[in-house]
This record gives C-alpha cells, sequence and structure tokens, in this order.
C-alpha cells in the first residue's frame, strides 16, 4: 500500500489560478494501479474549488513509478479551472509525508 504527493496549479480562469496539493488515496501497488486525488484549491479572487479526480495508470522508470492526471474542478464563483500534472514519484522520501496507510484509506 501505497501514497503519492502531488501539487501544481490550475489554469487561468476568469483572471486567476488557483494552487492545489495533497496525498493521493492509498492503494496497493499493482501494476497497473490508480489512485483518487480529493482536495480543495487554495483561497484566491475570494473562493476555492473543491476537486475529485482518479489518475491514470502507474507509469513505471527505474524501479519507480508515478501517475499521469487530467480534470476539471468543481464549479465556484460561476467558473472552472483545468488542472493537469503528474504525482511524484513512489520512493522513501514520501513516506515520510504520508500518514500510515491504513488510516488514509477508505
Amino acid at each position: 500500500m501505497h501514497s503519492h504527493y502531488y501539487l501544481g496549479k490550475t489554469t487561468i480562469d476568469d483572471g486567476h489560478w488557483h494552487n492545489y496539493e495533497g496525498m493521493t488515496s492509498c492503494d496497493p501497488s499493482d501494476p497497473h494501479h490508480t489512485h483518487h486525488m480529493d482536495g480543495k484549491t487554495s483561497l484566491d479572487d475570494g473562493h476555492v474549488h473543491d476537486y475529485h479526480n482518479q489518475t491514470g495508470p502507474a507509469i513505471y522508470i527505474g524501479g519507480k513509478h508515478y501517475h499521469m492526471y487530467c480534470a476539471i474542478t468543481k464549479a465556484a464563483d460561476g467558473h472552472v479551472h483545468k488542472y493537469e500534472d503528474s504525482t511524484d514519484m513512489y520512493h522513501d522520501e514520501y513516506f515520510k509525508k504520508c500518514p500510515p496507510c491504513n488510516a488514509q484509506c477508505k
């Protein structure tokens, strides 16, 4: 079981963007596994956006892996933002940021 750290910026829409960051869901290390991402963006222009998405399957490089994702935030203040990037690689330094998986899994 493992998670990935992620962070990024949304697209600029309605004259502003939002930052986001978090940890993915905690999932088994199966070769084609995915993770869920849920959270809220930063407070910008007087509002936040919720986001909920699933990553793409694991992409392996040198014994480690990451996931790509691309989605659209929930509407707030009459608009949405697109966000896309990749999770960080899965290796020991990210376990330090990850709470025990049994506390994070649903």
